[in-house]
């Protein structure tokens, strides 16, 4: 009977215990379904694990035109991070696919097959956890860190489970490619340096094309505890985290024993390397300019630029460190007008303004310019002569810098002494507002607040060195301008007219049969005759160097920044020198040589042109041989007289040419005839041209308003024809 009851009880326990299992069973399945609804609706109303500034912002870099960096500005949020690459693209490099390998082998073995998270390695994690009693290893695959960088959040149970739906989720929207990259982008290394690109350059001075075993054991321990391993405030922690895991290598059958043991004995950085601080003036303006681009481009050398800031640096050191005096320089390539060397002042730190664009007072730097006018004009030459002696302009009255006088004096020697009044009575000539309309039609700065005097000439206005630098290169092109540019690439710039090809090859002439100073002849390393021109503004607040060759123009700018009065700095003493260092540099410069901007820029087709008088004072026509304040006054000058061409003369036919037709005096407008047809409708210049119709003789005749002519006859010859 006790057995009955005993086994009737056990009955009921049993049934009781499989009752209670049925109840857990349905219990945990609908706990199951529960949880498995509730995961599936956080998977798809979860917020997208890509925020809306994806993909992640990174710092800006101003590269040279071969790629090498200038100078590198941190993001808005105060880091230094650089997009990290699979694949070498916008000039960009790849990361070292060694690295990779190693990196993968240590933080997710199965990366390229799981789908964001790896099952194997969250058993194996528990399964260490249980038996163990502590974490051996994490179970985050490099898709759920990439999750936690992206979005971070706080390290709890429910935000793992969320970091693992959105791991999921990221697999959908970026490749494995990207999503790697996105992790080597955003990976911490310490302090503010984020990601393996960003980390090679601070820690090591390169880029993370090439890694050593060394170098990838001390970035993969890294980002486990960035703070604590810092090499430049932790490096007894960070060496032990290298080594630690080179033995890591080793047992993975990654590394050789011999590569773990050369890899401890590589030292590692005890504090971060600087970054290129090149340009700085310039860097800073085009990143604020293009805030959008991450990688700016120039035009500049890196070597060259370096090497021009050490000589900015030197003479720095002898304009005084207070900074009150200081200087700025360009150097530009001739043939595209890229601006190769940008030094904005002798020390970014004294002084943050960029000098290049600030606006002086050119001192005589602009005498060039309005001999130029003069010459394309048709009353001047570079032998006529011209009286320098003191004369007043209405309440003006200039005098020359060393309060001397010389008389009667050749054009040609009143620019290459830079003398005062000769220049302003050119200019009372060619008129002021002549002179800055010209300059406005390219583009340059014109204050219109000041109506233009005669003290133009002497540097009563205002410009830059980035528009002088300008000018001086048009010189250097035949009289054609063009705007300086930064940018390496993009189409040829267009070119307009400053001068007349014959008004320019004047003054080409006249700097380049510049006397000697000093003894010394003004050449480059090459032998090349270096054309330059100086200016002082009053008070020596503006010392000034403009020169050119056929490939290069330098400007150089010496002065105060402040307005204040300086104290015998004038160009010639303080500039000039500065102007000769530069082209020195330029031509031993081997990064110059091996591009061949030397050979790219050599002048071409350098024919004198058709309307160039090479002839001596007493050859020229008699309007030319002496200067004239008024157009009104002179030897014959109410007579019409055509000067070019010259009577008599032989001129050789092109491909469509236009033939120049100059002429002096007589009263406007005028008439033109050639071999008795009359050209057009009246002129009121005395200068135009026409297209010839063809090779022989040629009358051409020009008659005044008032009837009076003259008259000149030439020989049009066909090309490769020679008469003698």
């Amino acid at each position: 009977m006790q057995v009955r009851d005993e086994a009737e009880a056990s009955q009921v326990e049993e049934k009781a215990v499989l009752h209670r299992k049925k109840k857990l069973l349905i219990a945990l399945s609908a706990l199951g379904i529960i949880a498995g609804c509730t995961l599936l609706l956080l998977f798809f109303t979860l917020p997208s694990p890509l925020p809306a500034s994806f993909p992640p912002p990174c710092s800006t870099k101003i590269v040279d035109r071969n790629g090498e960096l200038l100078r590198l500005f941190t993001t808005k949020d105060g880091y230094w991070r650089l997009p990290a690459q699979l694949e070498s693209r916008n000039g960009n490099t790849a990361v070292d696919p060694e690295f990779i390998r190693l990196l993968l082998a240590c933080e997710d073995k199965r990366f390229w097959s799981h789908h964001g998270v790896d099952p194997l390695a969250m058993s194996r994690a528990l399964f260490q956890f249980i038996t163990q009693g502590r974490v051996v290893s994490g179970a985050s695959t490099i898709t759920m860190q990439t999750v936690r960088l992206l979005r971070p959040h706080p390290r709890t149970l429910w935000h793992k489970i969320i970091e693992m739906l959105q791991a999921l989720r990221l697999e959908q929207q970026l490749s494995k490619q990207e999503i790697l990259e996105t992790y080597l982008t955003l990976t911490p290394y310490g302090g503010n340096i984020e990601g393996i690109e960003a980390a090679c350059r601070f820690y090591f001075q390169k880029d993370a094309a090439r890694i050593t075993p060394s170098q990838a054991a001390l970035l993969i321990s890294l980002p486990q505890s960035p703070e604590r391993r810092r090499p430049d405030r932790h490096h007894e922690q960070a060496v032990v985290a290298r080594d630690r895991f080179l033995h890591r290598l080793h047992e993975e059958g990654l590394l050789t024993a011999e590569q773990v043991q050369l890899g401890k004995e590589q030292p590692i950085p005890h504090k971060r390397s600087p970054t290129p601080f090149l340009a700085p003036h310039l860097s800073q303006r085009l990143a604020a300019r293009f805030v959008d681009q991450q990688d700016i481009k120039t035009s500049l050398l890196k070597a060259l630029q370096e090497q021009l800031e050490t000589i900015a640096a030197q003479v720095q050191d002898k304009l005084g460190a207070d900074g009150k005096k200081t200087l700025a320089l360009l150097v530009v390539e001739n043939q595209g007008r890229r601006v190769l060397a940008h030094v904005g002042s002798g020390d970014f730190w004294t002084n943050g303004m960029d000098l290049t664009r600030a606006q002086r007072s050119p001192g005589s730097a602009l005498k060039p310019f309005i001999y130029g006018l003069a010459f394309e004009q048709g009353f001047l030459h570079p032998e006529t002569r011209i009286l320098d002696r003191p004369t007043r302009f209405g309440s003006y009255g200039p005098g020359n810098f060393d309060g001397r006088y010389r008389g009667w004096v050749a054009v040609r020697e009143a620019l290459h002494r830079s003398l005062n009044l000769p220049a302003v009575q050119v200019l009372e000539r060619v008129g002021p507002q002549r002179l800055l309309s010209r300059f406005a039609q390219l583009g340059l700065a014109v204050d219109p607040d000041k109506p233009p005097g005669l003290s133009l000439a002497l540097g009563g206005t205002a410009t830059s060195l980035i528009e002088l630098t300008g000018l001086y290169a048009a010189l250097a092109d035949k009289g054609r301008y063009s705007p300086l540019s930064y940018s390496p690439n993009g189409p040829a710039p267009s070119r307009q007219k400053m001068l007349s090809r014959a008004a320019a090859w004047y003054v080409d002439d006249i700097l380049r049969t510049r006397p000697p100073r000093s003894g010394l002849v003004a050449k480059d390393l090459q032998g090349t005759r270096i054309r330059y021109k100086t200016g002082t503004s009053y008070g020596y607040r503006d010392a000034w160097a403009l020169g050119y060759t056929p490939d290069y123009t330098v400007g150089i700018w010496i002065g105060r920044p402040d307005w204040g009065y300086g104290k015998e700095t004038t160009g010639a003493n303080s500039a000039v020198p500065v102007l000769l260092r530069v082209f020195a540099a330029l031509s031993t410069n081997q990064e110059l040589q091996r591009i061949g901007l030397h050979e790219k820029s050599k002048e071409k087709n350098n024919r004198l042109p058709a309307e160039v008088l090479l002839v001596r004072h007493n050859q020229l026509p008699v309007h030319l041989q002496w200067f004239s304040r008024t157009a009104g006054s002179g030897q014959g000058i109410n007579t019409p007289r055509i000067f070019f061409p010259v009577d008599g003369s032989t001129m050789q036919l092109e491909k469509e040419p236009l033939l120049a037709l100059k002429s002096h005096g007589g009263t406007p407008p005028f008439h033109w005839l050639v071999n008795g047809r009359p050209l057009g409708r009246e002129h009121h210049e005395a200068i135009t041209s026409y297209s010839p119709e063809g090779p022989g003789l040629t009358r051409i005749t020009l008659v005044d308003s008032r009837g009076k002519r003259d008259t000149v006859s030439v020989w049009l010859a066909a090309e490769g024809e020679s008469r003698l």
